[in-house]
């Protein structure tokens, strides 16, 4: 498992995370061959950014069933030039490495919205979405356009989980998944927004402290359900089970293996969880 000093600020981490994640999504858009080595490290990387985010208590029960939900925070268009503003900052924040995105590389606009009416401790209350390279970058920003967070997909890319709960209160997910909450402590689950493949929420940061063990019980949890109402997937509730997933294998929704731990490089494959296939699209 591995571990970071504690007190490593949130943008370090999402720079850090970001600049891995942004290769891995280039790569999967162009399909290599030679792709496990760089999706383990990546989902390494990913399970240390949420470890920082996830860690105390956070004390519920699954049963199958949906639970009460605050009301669903609205959202609004941005308007043209906090779009075009919001994806300028936010092109710069993701840029690639110099050998695969240079500066001048132009880059499309496709989303942008705002919450109404967040929390006051929200860690982002505005999202822009832009595609370069083929890739979408997804970027959340505080009151003052100030990127906090973001994440990088390519069409394709592997799902090992049917939501990635990458980011604060975000993230991606896969298309059978039509609605998702987040519960945040001992609050009520928030309803979150789906568009296009993203989920988002306007939620706080909270910072894990004491010791990451087993037991330690993490900040953030992430239901989704699918058509039916049906609830299909709850993030890991705590340090150790999100320890257990990392270390198990993925096939693709083609059943090919997908990932794996290097010191297993031959899995049976029957002991390997289905994984799904991210796109950027229409619910």
């Amino acid at each position: 498992m591995i571990t970071s000093p504690p007190d490593l600020r949130p943008e370090t981490r999402e720079r850090q995370r970001a600049e891995l994640t942004a290769i891995v999504a280039h790569e999967a858009a162009r399909k290599p061959r030679g792709r496990v080595v760089p999706l383990l490290a990546a989902a390494a990387v990913l399970a240390v950014t949420a470890g920082l985010a996830f860690g105390v208590p956070a004390l519920r029960r699954d049963n199958g069933q949906a639970p009460a939900t605050q009301p669903p925070q609205a959202v609004v268009p941005l308007n043209d030039a906090d779009k075009a503003r919001f994806a300028k900052v936010c092109a710069q924040r993701h840029q690639f490495p110099a050998k695969r995105a240079p500066q001048s590389v132009r880059y499309q606009v496709l989303d942008g919205f705002r919450f109404t009416n967040p929390p006051a401790d929200a860690y982002t209350t505005s999202w822009v979405v832009i595609k370069q390279f083929g890739l979408w970058v997804t970027c959340g920003l505080d009151a003052e356009g100030h990127v906090q967070q973001g994440d990088v997909e390519g069409a394709n890319q592997d799902l090992y989980r049917a939501i990635e709960p990458r980011m604060i209160g975000a993230g991606p997910y896969a298309a059978h998944i039509k609605r998702i909450t987040v519960a945040v402590g001992n609050q009520e689950p928030v309803e979150a927004v789906l568009r296009n493949g993203f989920f988002y929420t306007a939620v706080p940061y909270i910072r894990a402290r004491g010791p990451h063990v087993d037991s330690a019980r993490r900040v953030y949890v992430v239901r989704g359900y699918d058509a039916t109402g049906k609830l299909v997937y709850t993030s890991p509730q705590t340090d150790g089970e999100a320890a257990a997933l990392s270390r198990r294998c993925y096939l693709d929704p083609n059943g090919k293996l997908s990932v794996w731990q290097s010191d297993n490089p031959h899995p049976d494959p029957k002991t390997c969880r289905q994984g799904y296939f991210w796109n950027y699209g229409p619910n």
